[in-house]
């Protein structure tokens, strides 16, 4: 009698610590994937993101104390070891499809451009072939050119060299710097494989932290 009591009160104690560590589980879960995506996209992460990130992951570090005390002998490191494959699978698939996403738009919708004016093209080098010899002559050029009411420069790499004044259409990222190329269409599965796969681990590893956290004790009989 007295086990079956110390094991209900024991319980009940897990179970309140249980709550927030879920929540601050999810909340991590949400915000890091939110961090991820923005940092994919080329875009500042900071501000209240990161503190709420901050702050949900010192929770979950503290109920992690008492739910190691009250899950002891009861195999709380493969709870703690499916919460971090958990994470890592779902900021993993915002990653991809963050990717996925971008190449998709990239491919299918024609990116911004603007005129540029290319100035001071000049030999950068040689290419150097095998047997230690020099090949045919590299050129870069600089570019000139506005967007959003701003003024750019930016010396790029070029097959051969323009006079100067010499006007090309170039494509644009977003905040107006000149893009480098576009991504292969072979990009779109290969991102939207790797999102599918990330999201089966994250169901995978949500359905493994359950059964373990009730083996270990931490949720209710």
């Amino acid at each position: 009698m007295g086990d079956l009591t110390d094991r209900g009160h024991g319980r009940g104690h897990g179970r309140g610590w249980t709550a927030p560590a879920a929540v601050a589980l999810a909340v991590l879960a949400v915000a890091g994937a939110s961090a991820v995506w923005a940092w994919s996209q080329d875009r500042p992460v900071g501000g209240a993101l990161l503190w709420v990130c901050a702050v949900a992951l010192a929770v979950a570090v503290a109920v992690c104390v008492p739910l190691s005390r009250r899950a002891a002998g009861r195999g709380f490191a493969p709870v703690g070891s499916f919460a971090v494959l958990l994470l890592l699978a779902l900021w993993g698939t915002a990653f991809a499809s963050a990717q996925a996403a971008d190449t998709v738009r990239t491919r299918v919708h024609e990116p911004p451009s603007v005129w540029a004016v290319v100035t001071h093209c000049r030999v950068t080098g040689q290419v150097a072939v095998e047997g230690g010899g020099l090949g045919d002559r590299t050129y870069g050029c600089t570019y000139r050119w506005s967007a959003d009411g701003r003024q750019f420069s930016e010396e790029r790499p070029v097959d051969k060299p323009y006079p100067d004044n010499h006007e090309v259409k170039v494509w644009l990222e977003d905040g107006g710097r000149m893009a480098t190329g576009r991504p292969s269409l072979l990009a779109i599965p290969f991102w939207i494989v790797l999102a599918l796969a990330g999201l089966a681990a994250s169901v995978a590893s949500a359905v493994q932290l359950a059964w373990w956290a009730r083996d270990a004790g931490l949720r209710g009989p």
